[in-house]
């Protein structure tokens, strides 16, 4: 987990604990299992999940067990439960199979406190929001997270943020942002992120990094300076990254924040006024000509769309046929503007290139994470990366392409993640922590991603052990549930 150079040695796990490592006689174990030929691991930590969403529905997230993941952070992108008590004594109640942190998210504050408003807060209600902040620090979240790409979070400005983030940075926690903008306006994004740091002196940490804009394509030279930068000057600033040229959100996205403000009521009332349906159409083909689809509706898939089932799995272009129209950029925004109307949908977004993606990769400040979730299986067509984020990097940038050694991957998806929240008992190998451990074959580990077919687990990991019980064992689920809520300071 630290990096250093793999050796052979033998681990021995009491409980939950690792006591001893070095050269044991089995003899003295009740049970060993042979990793002769197999990778020994500290669990991998997911910093960047939104399992909080549905992991009371899908508790045992198969999807993520395949891969090795024994911890997720999630409440990220600003959206979270609000009134963590209450939330973690419901993952008791269910039982988890991994272990799963919180961030306290902005989003959910500010619409607990004045709902979907497009507006500035009142003294009054930004004091509301910080308390909320403060209560789910004192209940153990590990930080604050915001969306500022997201409702109603996109209509704050900086200084709320910053209020909150010094509420966050008293608690101890960490600024985890989905920055602002991903596209065009990145470099003030980034900017504005580093400046909440420097301001609410709180350690930053920057999800999903990405360059998006196609105008912008080959360009992370620039923006991994700003964070280099930020860290000369002896800010702590750091980054996460999915291995994919794909993302993926809600397809509301292709329409204006402006458009979106309040209640789907008044979204639909702004769509019935011939004036202003004229000025969310010109902004969204500016946005599906720019970084959302480059011009082509084929490079955005349809993920789920629940009162159009038909349209999972298929291409805006296909979607915009499928409604009698030629699929022109024009004409895809009419018709996302018709079936958005009174519909919630999701869609992958393939919005970057490889080079970006291997540059941010080899950033020492970068972490491996998967902006997925506990998706049900066989269900929809979600982003790869629910399934495939860890075993691809280590098959295709380790394995295959050499961008990554062995070592290299594993830190970054062990104990700089864990140090990044400042999680104590996991993350490495090593006498005292927790026993969360992998076992896979480095020759075989593969992801199995296939995008018209997403719904396939991982392959070469025999053994993946959380708080010292197998939840995967000889390549199989075992079904325990022994994860854990973990909180801040654990």
């Amino acid at each position: 987990g630290t990096g250093a150079a793999a050796y052979e040695a033998d681990i021995a796990i009491v409980g939950d604990e690792i006591v001893k490592i070095g050269d044991l006689d089995p003899d003295d174990a009740s049970r060993v299992i042979d990793a002769t030929g197999l990778v020994v691991s500290p669990g991998f930590i997911d910093l960047h999940n939104h399992a909080d969403r549905n992991i009371r529905d899908n508790p045992g997230m198969e999807n993520y067990l395949y891969q090795g993941v024994t911890t997720i952070l999630a409440g990220n992108c600003g959206n979270s439960p609000v009134h963590l008590d209450e939330y973690f004594q419901s993952i008791d109640n269910t039982g988890i199979a991994l272990n799963m942190g919180l961030l306290i998210g902005h989003n959910s504050v500010r619409k607990e406190v004045m709902e979907n408003d497009n507006r500035a807060p009142t003294v009054a209600e930004q004091a509301q929001m910080e308390a909320l902040v403060k209560t789910a620090m004192d209940s153990g979240a590990f930080g604050l997270s915001t969306g500022l790409i997201y409702l109603p979070g996109t209509y704050s400005e900086t200084a709320e943020v910053v209020s909150l983030a010094r509420v966050a940075a008293a608690g101890n926690g960490i600024y985890a942002t989905h920055i602002r903008n991903e596209f065009e306006l990145i470099i003030e994004a980034i900017e504005e992120a580093i400046a909440i740091g420097r301001e609410a002196d709180i350690p930053v940490h920057i999800s999903h990094y990405k360059v998006a804009d196609n105008s912008m394509w080959g360009e992370s030279t620039i923006t991994l300076g700003l964070v280099e930068e930020a860290r000369a000057e002896g800010l702590d600033v750091t980054i996460d990254q999915y291995p994919y040229t794909a993302g993926s959100t809600g397809l509301a996205n292709v329409f204006p924040t402006w458009a979106r403000a309040g209640t789907r009521e008044d979204f639909q009332a702004r769509l019935d006024d011939p004036g202003t349906r004229a000025r969310v159409k010109a902004d969204t083909i500016r946005k599906l000509n720019g970084a959302r689809a480059a011009g082509d509706l084929s490079r955005i898939t349809i993920a789920s769309f629940e009162n159009h089932p038909e349209y999972s799995g298929k291409t805006m272009a296909e979607v915009t046929r499928m409604n009698g129209r030629e699929p022109t950029i024009e004409n895809g925004a009419e018709v996302a503007m018709e079936i958005m109307y009174d519909n919630e949908g999701s869609a992958i977004y393939f919005m970057m290139v490889e080079e970006d993606v291997r540059r941010i990769m080899l950033a020492p400040f970068t972490s491996i994470a998967s902006d997925g979730s506990a998706v049900t299986f066989g269900e929809d067509f979600p982003h790869l990366r629910n399934y495939g984020t860890y075993p691809r990097v280590l098959s295709k940038y380790v394995r295959e392409d050499g961008i990554l050694s062995l070592e290299q991957a594993i830190h970054k998806m062990t104990a700089q993640p864990a140090s990044r929240i400042n999680l104590k008992t996991r993350g490495l190998l090593k006498e005292g922590m927790v026993a969360d451990i992998n076992l896979f074959d480095p020759r075989k580990v593969k992801d199995n991603d296939d995008w018209a077919n997403p719904h396939q687990y991982a392959t070469g990991f025999s053994h993946v052990i959380v708080g010292g019980t197998a939840v995967i064992e000889n390549g199989a689920r075992t079904g325990a549930f022994p994860g854990r809520v973990l909180k801040k300071g654990m």
